[in-house]
C-alpha cells in the first residue's frame, strides 16, 4: 500500500500556501522561490529595480553557442510607427489613421499618444499599455511591475527587408496559419476535460485497455480528438513561435532550447523527443507560466556552458513562479500545461541539487497527475504517456532515496507495464517496443524495491518473508536483462570505432571493444543497458546491506561494467547532444565500488566534474560520503586538484542550493535530501566495518 497523500485539492492548496511562507527561515522561501535581490545581486552593473526585472544581460559570443542577435550588431529603431507593428517587428508606412499594414491584416491600429514622450527609455501612456505590454528584452522598455510579463518582440530594424513580415498571412511559410495568437493556442492547447471523460467513459466501456488487434496507426487516429493539438498541426514549431509576440530574449532562449537541449536533459528517451521538441513548447505559447519554466530552464543551460551569473536565470524561474501562483490563486482551470510547468520546476531542481525542494514540486505534480491523467489516458494519449513517464521517474527516485514508498499508487505502475508488455508481444521485431516493455519492468522494479525495504525499515514484514520477495525482485530483474541480451547479437553492433584515441595511463577500461555498444535503431540500448546494472548493483548492495551479507565482488565487475559503458558512449561521435546525463544515476553508485586505487578514484573524480560542469550537480550529502569512502577530504569542497574546472558559475549554483539545505524539514524531506535508503547502514567512518564499500575493497581487489 503507497504512502498516504493528502487529497489532490488539499496538495496543491498547501503548495499554493507554500509559496507565500514567510516564516523567517532564510532568505529563500521554503517552496525554492529565489527573491529578485539574489537574481541581482550577482549583477553590480545592473542594480535591481523596486518592482520590477531589468533587461538580461547577455555573455559575450561564446563559439558553439547561440547568442542574442542584439549583441551582435547595433541598428537605428525608429520609434514613430503604431504599437502594432513594433510589436510585431515590422517596418511601419505610418499611414493614419490606419497604417497599410494593419488594414492589410485588418488588425488595430494604435499609435502613441502625441503627448507621449519618444526619448528612449520613456513609457507611453496609459492607454498605450494597455495595447502594448512592455517587452523586457526590448531597448524602449523600462522599470515595469513584475507582474507585467507578457511578452513582446523589440522595435524593428529600419533595415530589415520589406518581406520580413513574420505575421502577414501572404507569408510563404505560414500556410495560412499566422492567424495562430497565444489566445487561440490557449483555447485548444489542452483538450484535458474531454480527454478525462472519453478515457473514463472508455474504461467505464470496459475498453481500459487496448485492443491486441489495435496497431500503433489505428491508435493514433482513434485518439487523435483526444490529443492535445493545436489547429495547426501541420505546421513546424518554429512557425507557431514565429506567429507569436515573443520578446527577443525570450525567443533566444526558446531558440537555445530547440538547438542545444534534448530528450536527455529532461532525464527522459528518445520516444519523448517530438514532446520536448514540439507539444510542450505548444503548451507553453498558451500559458505563460511554462513559458516562463522552460526559458528558464533553457537559460541556466546556457549560462553554465557559456558562463555568466545566477540573474541570468534565476529571474525567469522566479517569473515562472510567480505567474504560476497567480494561475492556481484565480482558480484557472487546471490543464495538461500546469502540470508541465510544476515537472520543469522539478527538473530544475534536481539540477541545482535542491532535494528537498523538489519534494514540494514532486507532490504538487502528484496532486494534478490525479486530476488530469489516469492509468488509461497515460496507455492511450501520446501526451499523458510522456508526462507520465517525466513524473514516473521523480516518483520512483524519490521513494528509493528516502526509503518510503512511491506517492503514485501502483495500478498506474501496473497497467503501463502491462500495455507495453502487450505492444511488445504483438510487435517482436520492433526493437522500440521492447526497450520500452524494458523500461516499464525497471520502473516497476524501483517501486517495488522502495515499497519492499520501506517495510522491512518500519518493521512491517518478518524477515522470512523479505527474503522470499527479494529473490522475487532479482527474478524480476532478470526477466529485463534477458529482453536485452536477444540483441547481444545483432548488426547494428559496433564493430570499430572511427577515429580511436590511444589509450594512456590515465584509462581505467579498453573503449574500444568490438561489440560493445549499439548504433542506429539500437543507440538507445546502450542507456538502457547501464541503467539495469546501475539498478543492479543497487539492488545488490541494499540487499546485502539489509541480510547483513559482506559486499561480494559482484559489486565491483557490476561497477566496472558500467565504466566500460560510460567510456565507450562518450567516444562514439553520435553519441548525441545531452547523452552525458544519461550517466548521473550510474557515476554516482559506480563510483562506490570501484577499486580504491588512485587511478579509478581520479576516473570518478573527473567524470563527477564533468557532471557539474553540464549543470547537474551533486548534492552535498553523497559528495561527503564519497570523500570519507576515498579518504580524500578535498571532494567535499571540488572534485578535482586544483579547483580545475571549478567555474564561477557552478560555484554560485552550489551556494545557492546549500544555503537552503539547513532550514527545518519534515522527515521525508530530510530522507530525501540526505539519501537515506542509499546509505542508511553504510559508515564511511570506521574503515574496519564490513559494511564500508571502502574496507570491503581490500577483500576482492
Amino acid at each position: 500500500m503507497t504512502q498516504s497523500y493528502q487529497q489532490p485539492q488539499t496538495a496543491l492548496a498547501g503548495f499554493l500556501d507554500s509559496m507565500h511562507q514567510d516564516n523567517g527561515m532564510s532568505a529563500y522561501s521554503l517552496f525554492g522561490q529565489y527573491p529578485e535581490s539574489v537574481a541581482f545581486w550577482h549583477d553590480p552593473s545592473a542594480p535591481a529595480p523596486p518592482t520590477g526585472l531589468a533587461a538580461p544581460s547577455y555573455p559575450r559570443k561564446q563559439s558553439a553557442l547561440l547568442q542574442p542577435t542584439g549583441d551582435q550588431k547595433k541598428h537605428k529603431r525608429t520609434r514613430s510607427g503604431c504599437f502594432t507593428c513594433r510589436a510585431r517587428r515590422i517596418k511601419c508606412d505610418e499611414a493614419r489613421p490606419t497604417c497599410e499594414r494593419c488594414r492589410k491584416g485588418s488588425r488595430d491600429c494604435v499609435y502613441p499618444s502625441p503627448t507621449a514622450p519618444s526619448t528612449k527609455g520613456s513609457r507611453s501612456s496609459t492607454k498605450a499599455r494597455g495595447t502594448r505590454p512592455p517587452s523586457q528584452g526590448s531597448e524602449s522598455s523600462s522599470k515595469h511591475d513584475t507582474e507585467e510579463v507578457s511578452p513582446l518582440e523589440p522595435i524593428i530594424d529600419e533595415e530589415e527587408p520589406e518581406g520580413a513580415d513574420m505575421g502577414s498571412e501572404a507569408s510563404p511559410k505560414s500556410g495560412g496559419g499566422a492567424g495562430h495568437s497565444r489566445q487561440q493556442l490557449r483555447r485548444t492547447q489542452s483538450g484535458h476535460s474531454l480527454q478525462k471523460r472519453s478515457t473514463k467513459q472508455l474504461s467505464e466501456a470496459g475498453l481500459s485497455q487496448m485492443e491486441p488487434a489495435s496497431s500503433p496507426s489505428t491508435e493514433s487516429s482513434r485518439y487523435e480528438s483526444m490529443s492535445v493539438r493545436s489547429g495547426s498541426v501541420s505546421h513546424s514549431i518554429q512557425d507557431l513561435i514565429n506567429n507569436c509576440r515573443l520578446s527577443e530574449d525570450v525567443r533566444f532562449y526558446l531558440d537555445f532550447h530547440q538547438q542545444n537541449l534534448s530528450y536527455d536533459h529532461f532525464f527522459l528517451r528518445q520516444s519523448s523527443d517530438h514532446f520536448i521538441h514540439h507539444s510542450i513548447l505548444e503548451l507553453a505559447l498558451g500559458y505563460d507560466p511554462l513559458l516562463y519554466a522552460l526559458v528558464g530552464f533553457a537559460a541556466y543551460h546556457h549560462t553554465v556552458q557559456s558562463g555568466g551569473k545566477l540573474y541570468t536565470f534565476l529571474k525567469y524561474y522566479n517569473k515562472a513562479l510567480v505567474l504560476l501562483r497567480k494561475s492556481l490563486e484565480a482558480g484557472e482551470e487546471h490543464t495538461e500545461a500546469t502540470l508541465c510547468t510544476v515537472l520543469v520546476l522539478t527538473t530544475f531542481e534536481e539540477y541545482i541539487g535542491d532535494w528537498a525542494n523538489l519534494v514540494d514540486h514532486h507532490q504538487a505534480a502528484h496532486a494534478l497527475m490525479r486530476e488530469l491523467l489516469t492509468p488509461e489516458s497515460s496507455n492511450i494519449i501520446e501526451l499523458h504517456t510522456n508526462i507520465f513517464l517525466w513524473y514516473a521517474r521523480f516518483d520512483v527516485v524519490a521513494g528509493i532515496l528516502a526509503g518510503t514508498e512511491t506517492i503514485l499508487s501502483r495500478d498506474w505502475y501496473i497497467s503501463k507495464e502491462q500495455y507495453d508488455a502487450e505492444q511488445a508481444a504483438l510487435y517482436p521485431d520492433d526493437p522500440g517496443k521492447q526497450l520500452a516493455y524494458i523500461a516499464s519492468i525497471n520502473r516497476r522494479f524501483g517501486l517495488d524495491m522502495a515499497s519492499l525495504y520501506a517495510k522491512l525499515s518500519r518493521g512491517l514484514i518478518p524477515v522470512d518473508d523479505f527474503v522470499a520477495q527479494n529473490e522475487q525482485l532479482g527474478l524480476t530483474m532478470e526477466r529485463a536483462k534477458a529482453i536485452l541480451r536477444q540483441y547481444e547479437v545483432c548488426e547494428e553492433k559496433v564493430h570499430s570505432y572511427p577515429d580511436p584515441q590511444p589509450l594512456t595511463d590515465e584509462d581505467v577500461v579498453d573503449p574500444y571493444v568490438p561489440g560493445y555498444i549499439w548504433h542506429g535503431s539500437m543507440w538507445e540500448a546502450n542507456f538502457f543497458k547501464i541503467d539495469l546494472l546501475s539498478t543492479e548493483l543497487m539492488f545488490k548492495y541494499q540487499s546485502m546491506l539489509s541480510l547483513k551479507l559482506p559486499l561480494l565482488p559482484d559489486l565491483q565487475s557490476l561497477a566496472l561494467q558500467q565504466c566500460q559503458l560510460i567510456e565507450t558512449i562518450s567516444r562514439y561521435p553520435q553519441r548525441g547532444n545531452g547523452y552525458f546525463m544519461n550517466f548521473k544515476n550510474s557515476i554516482g553508485i559506480s563510483s562506490m565500488f570501484l577499486p580504491s586505487d588512485e587511478k579509478h578514484q581520479m576516473w570518478a573524480r573527473r567524470k563527477m566534474a564533468l557532471m557539474e560542469q553540464n549543470g547537474y550537480i551533486i548534492a552535498p550529502k553523497f559528495r561527503a560520503v564519497l570523500a570519507a569512502i576515498w579518504q580524500v577530504p578535498e571532494v567535499n569542497h571540488w572534485w578535482l586538484p586544483n579547483n580545475e574546472g571549478f567555474s564561477d558559475i557552478i560555484r554560485a549554483v552550489r551556494t545557492l542550493s546549500e544555503e537552503k539545505k539547513n532550514e527545518p524539514l519534515d522527515g521525508f524531506r530530510e530522507n530525501v535530501r540526505d539519501m537515506k535508503s542509499l546509505f542508511w547502514k553504510l559508515s564511511v567512518d570506521d574503515e574496519d566495518d564490513e559494511q564500508s564499500p571502502s574496507s570491503s575493497h581490500h577483500s576482492y581487489t
